[in-house]
Protein backbone atom coordinates (compact mmCIF):
# COMPACT_ATOMS: atom_id res chain seq x y z
CA UNK A 1 0.00 0.00 0.00
CA UNK A 2 2.39 2.42 1.05
CA UNK A 3 5.03 1.77 -1.75
CA UNK A 4 2.03 1.84 -4.63
CA UNK A 5 0.60 5.45 -2.74
CA UNK A 6 3.92 6.74 -3.13
CA UNK A 7 4.84 5.94 -6.45
CA UNK A 8 1.31 6.81 -7.73
CA UNK A 9 1.57 10.67 -6.05
CA UNK A 10 5.35 11.28 -7.11
CA UNK A 11 4.32 10.31 -10.68
CA UNK A 12 1.75 12.80 -11.01
CA UNK A 13 4.30 15.30 -10.14
CA UNK A 14 6.43 14.12 -13.36
CA UNK A 15 3.36 14.01 -15.53
CA UNK A 16 2.71 17.87 -14.47
CA UNK A 17 5.89 18.55 -15.62
CA UNK A 18 5.92 16.85 -18.85
CA UNK A 19 2.82 18.38 -19.66
CA UNK A 20 3.48 21.84 -18.46
CA UNK A 21 7.41 21.79 -20.19
CA UNK A 22 5.15 20.32 -23.56
CA UNK A 23 2.72 23.32 -23.04
CA UNK A 24 6.12 25.73 -23.31
CA UNK A 25 7.82 24.38 -26.09
CA UNK A 26 4.68 24.20 -28.47
CA UNK A 27 4.79 19.77 -28.45
CA UNK A 28 2.27 17.51 -29.64
CA UNK A 29 3.41 15.61 -26.68
CA UNK A 30 1.16 17.68 -24.43
CA UNK A 31 -1.96 16.32 -25.19
CA UNK A 32 -0.76 12.88 -24.35
CA UNK A 33 0.53 13.88 -20.86
CA UNK A 34 -2.35 15.98 -20.39
CA UNK A 35 -4.21 12.96 -20.61
CA UNK A 36 -1.79 10.34 -18.69
CA UNK A 37 -2.48 12.73 -15.25
CA UNK A 38 -6.21 11.15 -15.93
CA UNK A 39 -4.70 7.78 -15.49
CA UNK A 40 -2.81 8.14 -12.56
CA UNK A 41 -5.89 9.72 -11.08
CA UNK A 42 -7.72 6.70 -11.81
CA UNK A 43 -5.08 3.95 -10.14
CA UNK A 44 -4.83 6.67 -6.97
CA UNK A 45 -8.79 6.98 -6.95
CA UNK A 46 -8.95 2.87 -6.84
CA UNK A 47 -6.12 2.67 -3.90
CA UNK A 48 -8.29 5.06 -2.23
CA UNK A 49 -11.42 2.70 -2.47
CA UNK A 50 -9.80 -0.04 -1.92
CA UNK A 51 -8.74 1.16 1.59
CA UNK A 52 -11.75 3.13 2.52
CA UNK A 53 -14.07 2.57 -0.07
CA UNK A 54 -15.70 2.93 -2.88
CA UNK A 55 -17.53 5.99 -1.92
CA UNK A 56 -14.24 7.34 -0.94
CA UNK A 57 -12.63 6.43 -4.09
CA UNK A 58 -15.33 8.57 -5.97
CA UNK A 59 -15.02 11.29 -4.08
CA UNK A 60 -11.02 11.62 -4.50
CA UNK A 61 -11.17 10.94 -7.79
CA UNK A 62 -13.56 14.23 -8.37
CA UNK A 63 -11.38 16.46 -5.78
CA UNK A 64 -8.29 15.10 -8.08
CA UNK A 65 -9.34 15.47 -11.28
CA UNK A 66 -10.24 18.92 -10.34
CA UNK A 67 -6.91 19.69 -9.13
CA UNK A 68 -5.30 18.15 -12.38
CA UNK A 69 -7.61 20.20 -14.96
CA UNK A 70 -6.85 23.31 -12.77
CA UNK A 71 -2.88 22.60 -12.89
CA UNK A 72 -3.25 22.59 -16.70
CA UNK A 73 -5.47 25.60 -16.37
CA UNK A 74 -2.10 27.20 -14.66
CA UNK A 75 -0.13 26.19 -17.25
CA UNK A 76 -1.80 27.55 -20.14
CA UNK A 77 -2.00 30.63 -18.28
CA UNK A 78 1.49 31.11 -17.77
CA UNK A 79 2.61 30.27 -21.58
CA UNK A 80 -0.02 32.36 -23.10
CA UNK A 81 0.53 35.46 -21.31
CA UNK A 82 -2.84 34.81 -19.80
CA UNK A 83 -2.55 36.27 -16.28
CA UNK A 84 -6.81 36.40 -14.97
CA UNK A 85 -6.65 32.27 -15.80
CA UNK A 86 -3.36 31.56 -14.21
CA UNK A 87 -4.22 33.73 -11.37
CA UNK A 88 -7.70 32.02 -11.33
CA UNK A 89 -6.26 28.47 -11.48
CA UNK A 90 -3.75 29.42 -8.52
CA UNK A 91 -6.83 30.80 -6.36
CA UNK A 92 -9.06 27.63 -7.01
CA UNK A 93 -6.01 25.51 -6.00
CA UNK A 94 -5.47 27.14 -2.76
CA UNK A 95 -8.54 28.36 -2.08
CA UNK A 96 -11.11 25.24 -2.93
CA UNK A 97 -8.99 22.19 -3.80
CA UNK A 98 -6.81 22.28 -0.67
CA UNK A 99 -9.60 22.68 1.59
CA UNK A 100 -11.33 19.97 -0.39
CA UNK A 101 -8.89 17.31 0.13
CA UNK A 102 -7.88 18.46 3.01
CA UNK A 103 -11.60 17.83 4.74
CA UNK A 104 -12.13 14.65 2.37
CA UNK A 105 -8.57 13.00 4.13
CA UNK A 106 -9.90 13.62 7.69
CA UNK A 107 -12.70 12.26 6.83
CA UNK A 108 -12.06 9.22 6.00
CA UNK A 109 -8.74 7.96 7.28
CA UNK A 110 -9.04 10.79 10.64
CA UNK A 111 -5.53 12.29 9.97
CA UNK A 112 -5.52 15.97 11.77
CA UNK A 113 -6.67 18.93 9.35
CA UNK A 114 -3.88 20.92 9.98
CA UNK A 115 -0.75 18.88 9.05
CA UNK A 116 -2.32 17.63 6.11
CA UNK A 117 -3.79 20.76 4.58
CA UNK A 118 0.03 22.34 5.69
CA UNK A 119 1.10 19.50 3.14
CA UNK A 120 -0.87 19.58 0.61
CA UNK A 121 -0.75 23.47 0.31
CA UNK A 122 2.94 23.11 0.38
CA UNK A 123 3.13 20.47 -2.89
CA UNK A 124 0.75 22.93 -4.58
CA UNK A 125 3.19 25.73 -3.90
CA UNK A 126 5.89 23.03 -5.35
CA UNK A 127 3.98 22.52 -8.36
CA UNK A 128 3.72 26.16 -8.91
CA UNK A 129 7.26 27.03 -8.81
CA UNK A 130 8.08 23.84 -11.51
CA UNK A 131 5.57 25.21 -13.89
CA UNK A 132 6.81 28.88 -13.44
CA UNK A 133 10.35 27.41 -13.78
CA UNK A 134 10.12 25.68 -17.12
CA UNK A 135 8.29 28.75 -18.50
CA UNK A 136 10.82 31.14 -17.68
CA UNK A 137 13.68 28.93 -19.03
CA UNK A 138 15.57 28.22 -15.67
CA UNK A 139 16.58 24.47 -16.22
CA UNK A 140 18.70 24.77 -12.69
CA UNK A 141 15.80 25.99 -10.51
CA UNK A 142 13.09 23.51 -12.57
CA UNK A 143 15.28 20.49 -11.91
CA UNK A 144 15.56 21.43 -8.10
CA UNK A 145 12.14 22.54 -7.78
CA UNK A 146 11.07 18.91 -9.48
CA UNK A 147 12.96 16.79 -6.99
CA UNK A 148 11.92 18.83 -3.76
CA UNK A 149 8.07 18.10 -5.48
CA UNK A 150 8.86 14.49 -6.02
CA UNK A 151 9.86 14.02 -2.78
CA UNK A 152 7.60 16.41 -1.03
CA UNK A 153 4.38 14.03 -2.07
CA UNK A 154 5.72 10.81 -0.42
CA UNK A 155 5.28 12.03 2.84
CA UNK A 156 1.46 12.64 2.19
CA UNK A 157 1.11 8.85 1.39
CA UNK A 158 3.46 8.15 4.27
CA UNK A 159 0.50 9.43 6.26
CA UNK A 160 -2.45 7.82 4.28
CA UNK A 161 -0.51 4.14 4.71
CA UNK A 162 0.67 4.37 8.08
CA UNK A 163 -3.09 5.52 9.22
CA UNK A 164 -4.80 2.48 6.39
CA UNK A 165 -2.52 -0.22 8.44
CA UNK A 166 -3.90 0.94 12.01
CA UNK A 167 -7.29 1.46 10.89
CA UNK A 168 -7.77 -1.74 8.71
CA UNK A 169 -4.68 -4.39 10.12
CA UNK A 170 -6.44 -7.58 8.65
CA UNK A 171 -6.66 -5.83 5.13
CA UNK A 172 -3.22 -4.24 4.78
CA UNK A 173 -1.00 -6.38 7.40
CA UNK A 174 2.47 -5.19 8.37
CA UNK A 175 4.35 -2.74 9.10
CA UNK A 176 4.49 0.30 6.98
CA UNK A 177 7.58 2.33 9.24
CA UNK A 178 9.47 -1.43 9.13
CA UNK A 179 12.98 -0.12 7.94
CA UNK A 180 12.97 -2.82 5.35
CA UNK A 181 9.60 -1.22 3.93
CA UNK A 182 11.47 2.28 4.16
CA UNK A 183 14.53 0.80 1.50
CA UNK A 184 12.09 -0.49 -0.80
CA UNK A 185 9.89 2.71 -1.04
CA UNK A 186 13.01 5.07 -0.85
CA UNK A 187 14.48 2.61 -4.04
CA UNK A 188 11.37 2.23 -5.73
CA UNK A 189 11.06 6.44 -5.82
CA UNK A 190 14.25 6.53 -7.14
CA UNK A 191 14.44 4.39 -9.55
CA UNK A 192 10.73 5.72 -10.86
CA UNK A 193 12.57 9.06 -10.77
CA UNK A 194 15.30 7.90 -12.60
CA UNK A 195 13.21 6.80 -15.20
CA UNK A 196 11.45 10.19 -15.83
CA UNK A 197 14.62 12.08 -15.32
CA UNK A 198 16.05 9.74 -18.36
CA UNK A 199 13.45 10.70 -20.38
CA UNK A 200 13.34 14.37 -19.78
CA UNK A 201 17.20 14.24 -20.88
CA UNK A 202 16.47 12.03 -23.96
CA UNK A 203 13.91 14.34 -25.18
CA UNK A 204 15.68 17.44 -24.44
CA UNK A 205 18.62 15.59 -26.89
CA UNK A 206 16.13 14.83 -29.25
CA UNK A 207 14.33 18.39 -29.13
CA UNK A 208 18.59 19.98 -29.30
CA UNK A 209 17.48 21.75 -25.72
CA UNK A 210 21.37 21.58 -24.73
CA UNK A 211 20.46 23.88 -21.35
CA UNK A 212 17.92 21.66 -20.49
CA UNK A 213 20.08 18.43 -21.36
CA UNK A 214 22.47 19.73 -19.21
CA UNK A 215 20.13 20.42 -16.30
CA UNK A 216 18.38 17.06 -16.41
CA UNK A 217 21.51 15.28 -16.78
CA UNK A 218 22.40 16.78 -13.49
CA UNK A 219 19.95 15.76 -12.06
CA UNK A 220 20.33 11.90 -12.53
CA UNK A 221 23.97 12.62 -11.01
CA UNK A 222 21.90 13.87 -7.93
CA UNK A 223 19.45 10.71 -8.37
CA UNK A 224 22.37 8.48 -9.18
CA UNK A 225 23.64 9.61 -5.42
CA UNK A 226 20.55 8.83 -4.06
CA UNK A 227 20.58 5.49 -5.05
CA UNK A 228 23.71 4.68 -3.80
CA UNK A 229 23.03 5.68 -0.70
CA UNK A 230 20.17 2.97 -0.63
CA UNK A 231 22.50 0.06 -2.37
CA UNK A 232 25.87 -0.21 -0.89
CA UNK A 233 27.53 -1.63 -3.85
CA UNK A 234 28.85 0.88 -6.12
CA UNK A 235 28.07 -0.96 -9.45
CA UNK A 236 24.71 -0.64 -9.02
CA UNK A 237 24.61 3.42 -9.08
CA UNK A 238 27.89 2.92 -11.62
CA UNK A 239 25.71 0.85 -13.61
CA UNK A 240 22.97 3.58 -14.35
CA UNK A 241 25.16 6.19 -14.65
CA UNK A 242 27.11 4.38 -17.61
CA UNK A 243 22.88 3.92 -18.80
CA UNK A 244 22.62 7.29 -19.04
CA UNK A 245 25.61 7.98 -21.26
CA UNK A 246 23.83 5.32 -23.74
CA UNK A 247 20.52 6.93 -23.69
CA UNK A 248 22.12 10.41 -24.83
CA UNK A 249 24.05 8.36 -27.53
CA UNK A 250 20.99 6.75 -28.90
CA UNK A 251 18.84 9.78 -28.41
CA UNK A 252 21.26 11.69 -30.56
CA UNK A 253 21.22 9.70 -33.78
CA UNK A 254 19.93 6.18 -33.24
CA UNK A 255 22.89 4.87 -32.52
CA UNK A 256 22.79 1.09 -33.42
CA UNK A 257 26.13 0.67 -30.49
CA UNK A 258 24.22 2.31 -28.22
CA UNK A 259 21.66 0.51 -28.37
CA UNK A 260 23.29 -2.90 -27.78
CA UNK A 261 25.19 -1.49 -25.04
CA UNK A 262 21.90 -0.65 -23.58
CA UNK A 263 20.42 -4.15 -24.07
CA UNK A 264 23.77 -6.40 -23.27
CA UNK A 265 26.20 -4.82 -21.33
CA UNK A 266 24.20 -2.63 -19.59
CA UNK A 267 21.51 -5.36 -18.68
CA UNK A 268 24.75 -8.30 -17.47
CA UNK A 269 26.44 -5.47 -15.07
CA UNK A 270 23.30 -4.49 -13.70
CA UNK A 271 21.95 -7.77 -13.02
CA UNK A 272 25.70 -8.77 -11.52
CA UNK A 273 25.30 -5.92 -8.94
CA UNK A 274 21.70 -6.54 -8.33
CA UNK A 275 19.39 -9.35 -7.00
CA UNK A 276 17.17 -8.49 -10.45
CA UNK A 277 16.92 -10.68 -13.25
CA UNK A 278 18.35 -9.98 -16.41
CA UNK A 279 14.70 -10.50 -17.80
CA UNK A 280 13.38 -8.27 -15.52
CA UNK A 281 16.50 -5.54 -16.29
CA UNK A 282 15.78 -6.47 -20.06
CA UNK A 283 12.05 -5.44 -20.14
CA UNK A 284 12.96 -2.26 -18.70
CA UNK A 285 15.60 -1.28 -21.35
CA UNK A 286 13.43 -2.18 -24.10
CA UNK A 287 10.83 0.12 -22.73
CA UNK A 288 12.98 2.78 -21.96
CA UNK A 289 14.43 2.76 -25.49
CA UNK A 290 10.44 2.56 -26.97
CA UNK A 291 10.02 6.01 -24.94
CA UNK A 292 13.11 7.12 -26.87
CA UNK A 293 11.88 6.35 -30.17
CA UNK A 294 8.81 7.76 -29.83
CA UNK A 295 10.62 10.77 -29.10
CA UNK A 296 12.63 10.76 -32.04
CA UNK A 297 9.19 9.97 -34.25
CA UNK A 298 6.89 12.02 -32.15
CA UNK A 299 4.56 9.04 -32.00
CA UNK A 300 1.37 9.87 -30.30
CA UNK A 301 2.09 6.55 -27.68
CA UNK A 302 4.94 8.55 -26.02
CA UNK A 303 3.33 9.12 -22.90
CA UNK A 304 2.09 6.01 -22.23
CA UNK A 305 5.40 3.97 -23.15
CA UNK A 306 6.90 6.55 -20.54
CA UNK A 307 4.96 5.52 -17.97
CA UNK A 308 5.26 1.81 -19.02
CA UNK A 309 9.15 2.42 -18.65
CA UNK A 310 9.04 3.62 -15.42
CA UNK A 311 6.58 1.25 -14.04
CA UNK A 312 9.30 -1.55 -15.30
CA UNK A 313 11.25 0.30 -12.54
CA UNK A 314 9.55 -2.00 -9.81
CA UNK A 315 10.57 -4.88 -10.58
CA UNK A 316 14.22 -4.15 -10.26
CA UNK A 317 13.62 -2.05 -6.84
CA UNK A 318 11.58 -5.01 -4.92
CA UNK A 319 14.44 -7.08 -5.79
CA UNK A 320 16.69 -5.73 -3.37
CA UNK A 321 14.41 -5.30 -0.75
Amino acid sequence: MRTRMDLLLSEQVMIVAKESAAAVNHSDEYTAYASLLGFNAADLSALIARAFGNTAGVQFMNVWTAQNGLLVDYAIGVVTHNDDKAKAAMSNLTSTFTPQLTQLIATMSHLPSDPTSHLIAEQVSDDKALIDDVFAGNFKAYYTDLHRAYSHTSRLGDLLAEQVAVDFPDRFPGDPTDPSVDVRVTLNLDLQEHSYLATMATDATVGGRAAERAEALLALTSNNDAMRSVVEDNRFSLAWSKEVGSLSSYALNGDPAAKKTLTDTFVLELAVASKASPAVILHHENAIIRVVDDQRSKAPTLADDDRAAATSMQPIADSES
